[in-house]
């Protein structure tokens, strides 16, 4: 069986999706210092809160990367 276009053109588009997913975990590992530099100048009482939600996201694009790897 030979390949078309359209099968071209579908591993493209999943290889683009995953660099994108991939860029968006880049992005939350960066949200994570972030938060961990504004944790030292501000003294807040929700800073836990903050940190958990921030690693939480952490996790979920990371997890979502690795889902879609094996999926796509």
């Amino acid at each position: 069986m030979t390949p078309t276009v359209s099968d071209a053109v579908l591993l493209v588009v999943k290889v683009l999706f995953l660099i994108g997913i991939f860029l968006y975990s880049v992005f939350a590992a960066v949200l994570v210092r972030q938060e961990q530099l504004m944790a030292h100048v501000l003294e807040e009482s929700f800073e836990p809160m903050l940190r958990l939600l921030v690693v939480g996201h952490l996790v979920i694009s990371v997890g979502v990367f690795i889902m879609a790897i094996f999926l796509l």
